[in-house]
């Protein structure tokens, strides 16, 4: 009776296990977009990173509030 009960639960958990796909597991900082490499540079990624994620908000903001909407085209 068992042997007829895995077979069905190995194909239910099988979409649930993870592959590792060339990752080492568990490190910090594998799935960024900028290698870890020299201090410098991911300083400099991370800061340009922030400028961009962080400022293009306030940019659009300020862009929608400047402009004049009052005028027809």
């Amino acid at each position: 009776m068992w042997s007829l009960l895995r077979n069905p639960s190995r194909q239910l958990r099988a979409p649930q296990i993870r592959y590792d796909h060339g990752y080492p597991g568990g490190t910090p900082g594998v799935n960024l977009p900028f290698g870890l490499d020299t201090p410098m540079r991911f300083t400099l990624c991370w800061l340009i990173a922030g400028v961009i994620g962080f400022g293009a908000p306030a940019l659009v903001l300020r862009h929608q509030m400047l402009r004049n909407v009052t005028e027809e085209p």
